[in-house]
């Protein structure tokens, strides 16, 4: 089993994750996990050793039960926020255009993830997008990428350090 690209530090836990964007009949998929109370898109940890691409079509399979094909790279960003146990984080997420290489339907779902022995439960969302500005969607800038339908977006770095993230 390979590891996870993740250091802890005092100060800073660093995470390096991919993250899909998946439209599909005008929704976009997203994920409240654990009932965080917020939205988040697929994703999870680059493994070491691992591509970005690599690990983008290995986490959609575990989360979503689905295999996917990158249709292309949208961007990196480079986000700094407080997670649900108040630790600040330093988190690298390269993202993805995505599409099911399989039938996939819009409806909502629940799975619960075995992700390296630990449970995680996911509620699996489809959101209008005409509807994503009513929803509390992490990282914040999303919103703003989503509605502008311009979803390349190279190099971004966010400040949310009074946020909690994914």
């Amino acid at each position: 089993m390979r590891e996870s690209i993740k250091m802890k530090t005092e100060d800073y836990n660093f995470k390096f994750r991919v993250s899909g964007v998946i439209i599909k009949n005008d929704k976009l998929l997203l994920v409240n996990m654990d009932d965080s109370g917020f939205l988040c898109l697929p994703g999870g940890y680059v493994e070491l050793g691992e591509t970005t691409e690599e690990a983008m079509r290995r986490e959609l399979l575990e989360e979503i039960g689905k295999k996917f094909e990158i249709d292309k790279y949208l961007g990196v960003v480079e986000n700094y926020f407080i997670n649900k146990y108040a630790k600040k984080i330093h988190e690298i997420s390269f993202y993805y255009l995505m599409t099911p290489v399989e039938k996939m339907d819009t409806n909502n779902f629940t799975i619960i993830e075995n992700d390296k022995g630990h449970k995680i439960k996911l509620d699996i969302k489809w959101i209008a997008l005409k509807e994503i500005k009513n929803y509390d969607i992490r990282p914040s800038i999303l919103k703003q990428i989503l509605e502008s339908k311009n979803l390349e977006f190279n190099h971004l770095i966010l400040n949310e350090l009074d946020k909690i993230g994914c």
